[in-house]
């Protein structure tokens, strides 16, 4: 006999579980002065679940605000399809694009955009009385937002007199206040303080769970990305270069570029010795470097770039066993906190390896650095 309540909790299951945003092979083009066809979004395509926040991460130019900017309606694509909650609102082989305002969704951008001469209630009504709420229905909700992002005590303040904190809350509440099932970010986080910009994010995740909306932000902070996104799609010239959750993505990562855009990595280049089912040997300026995560098109005589973590590296006093052991010069000590970080020196390449407590060269004396074959990743440079 299936319990009372088992058809409310598969509805909220299924509810929380579909898409909120399908991108399809969306393609956008831009043309330098000089003529030059630059592809900014180049066929991308993805999907949203209903609580789910993807990240678009990249540097500066890889198309990730380009494509925010296509699923808002603020860019017309050259063509693709983008559905939000299954309705088309850009197709090009049916000529359907709709305004901004015709999408239901919400933005929070990065310079907040609020209104100077409104107060915050007013800034955060603002989305409501456009769409015709009554009076009594639109305080309430502009105070229930207000109180979920800790706004209610200055709802009658004005932005230029409270904190670049407390304004994102306010765009962060304006977005909210609507009940959209899609929210988009633009490097919202990146004009306020360290400090607040960790609440922040704390905050954002925590509505997120409550509520239940789906997400796109961009940016191009690492760590914000690995704190927020349920996903990251790492952004390459207009592609998506490998889109996967934070923990893959860090220790799996597909190339080169994805490992080194996310988080810390040493490098060292070399020429392939020899490759095969248990992982390839370089020839290098270090010595002999055995890796076993090989990326694809690694070859026997080509060239490629062995990478590895500060946190898989260690430096020795003694010689440790086994492969990848290689004499350095111990040089600097960094202490974070959690950690001692020591950089150490092979023919004027620095590398950063972490400390476990083993010892280790005296400041300026030879050592050993070593780092296990199953933390060595070897892409084709």
């Amino acid at each position: 006999m299936k319990s009372p309540d088992r058809p409310d909790a598969a509805a909220e299951a299924s509810e929380r579980d579909h898409a909120v945003l399908t991108v399809g092979d969306v393609h956008k083009h831009f043309r330098r002065a000089n003529g030059q066809d630059v592809p900014a979004v180049d066929g991308v395509s993805l999907e949203v679940r209903a609580g789910e926040c993807l990240v678009l991460l990249g540097p500066s130019g890889c198309g990730k605000t380009t494509l925010l900017r296509s699923i808002a309606g603020l860019e017309h694509p050259d063509s693709g399809r983008i559905e939000v909650e299954g309705r088309p609102v850009f197709c090009s082989r049916d000529r359907i694009n709709r305004s901004p305002q015709q999408r239901r969704l919400s933005m929070v951008f990065q310079s907040y955009a609020l209104w100077p001469n409104m107060s915050v209630f007013d800034n955060i009504a603002y989305p409501l009385r456009q769409r015709g709420f009554k009076r009594a229905q639109l305080k309430a909700e502009v105070r229930r937002a207000g109180e979920l992002v800790g706004l209610d005590e200055i709802l009658r303040s004005y932005p230029n007199h409270i904190s670049g904190g407390q304004q994102q809350r306010v765009a962060l509440a304006r977005a909210l206040v609507s009940g959209d099932s899609l929210v988009l970010f633009d490097e919202p986080l990146s004009n306020v303080d360290a400090k607040v910009r960790q609440e922040l994010r704390i905050e954002l995740k925590g509505l997120q769970h409550k509520l239940g909306f789906g997400a796109v932000y961009v940016t191009h902070d690492q760590e914000e990305a690995m704190e927020l996104g349920h996903r990251i799609a790492v952004l390459e010239h207009g592609k998506i270069a490998q889109m996967a959750g934070p923990e893959e993505l860090y220790s799996r990562p597909v190339s080169r570029y994805v490992a080194t855009f996310v988080g810390s990595t040493n490098e060292i280049e070399g020429t392939v010795e020899s490759v095969d089912a248990d992982g390839a040997v370089l020839s290098t300026a270090l010595g002999k470097v055995v890796g076993a995560r090989v990326g694809p098109d690694v070859t026997a005589g080509g060239k490629a770039v062995a990478i590895f973590r500060p946190e898989a590296g260690r430096v020795r006093a003694e010689r440790p066993d086994g492969p990848n052991a290689w004499e350095a010069r111990r040089r600097d000590r960094l202490f974070s906190g959690t950690h001692s970080e020591y950089v150490v020196t092979h023919e004027r390449v620095a590398y950063r390896v972490w400390s476990d407590g083993a010892p280790v060269p005296a400041e300026g004396e030879m050592g050993w650095l070593t780092v296990p074959p199953s933390d060595v990743h070897i892409f084709r440079p």
